[in-house]
């Protein structure tokens, strides 16, 4: 991952004077602005991940607020043969209660987070955080860019 804490606090600046700007209208400017995939960057506050389908003012947000802006590692486009291989990884509870295997073509994790989500209700939806040898996953990243193998397992946090 390559972090980037540079001009950003202008870019942040024109965005954070108005509370009703989603924050995944700045990924987007970001995006190009760094001519990076949206879905390869990631806003963090004190180390904690931003949910880009919040606004600023909902997450009350000011100019006085240090943004880290994280540019994860694109996939290597010369792995086409791993790429298309199919994996399948484990959803677990914390407490190891329950679990669910999915079979998936290396693309985003959202579709299998999607399934997951679908049989709770929706408050507890909104709780559930999904990490990956100890860090937080979105649901934008893909197993590649996690460096997943085959029958490796996502703790599923409520």
């Amino acid at each position: 991952m390559k972090y980037l804490p540079f001009v950003l606090s202008s870019i942040f600046s024109f965005f954070f004077s108005f509370k009703s700007t989603p924050l995944h209208e700045v990924l987007t400017r970001l995006s190009i602005i760094l001519n990076v995939p949206p879905p390869c960057l990631l806003l963090l506050k004190e180390e904690v991940e931003l949910p880009t389908d919040s606004t600023v003012g909902e997450l009350g947000l000011s100019i006085a607020d240090i943004i880290e802006c994280v540019v994860m590692a694109a996939e290597d486009k010369g792995k086409d043969n791993e790429s298309s291989s199919i994996i399948t990884v484990r959803l677990q509870s914390k407490d190891r209660d329950s679990s669910q295997e999915f079979s998936l073509h290396r693309v985003s994790l959202g579709s299998i987070f999607s399934q997951y989500l679908s049989k709770m209700s929706t408050s507890a939806q909104k709780k559930v955080r999904f990490h990956f040898d100890g860090l937080k996953v979105t649901p934008s990243q893909t197993p590649a860019q996690l460096d997943m193998e085959d029958g490796d397992i996502i703790e599923v946090w409520i």
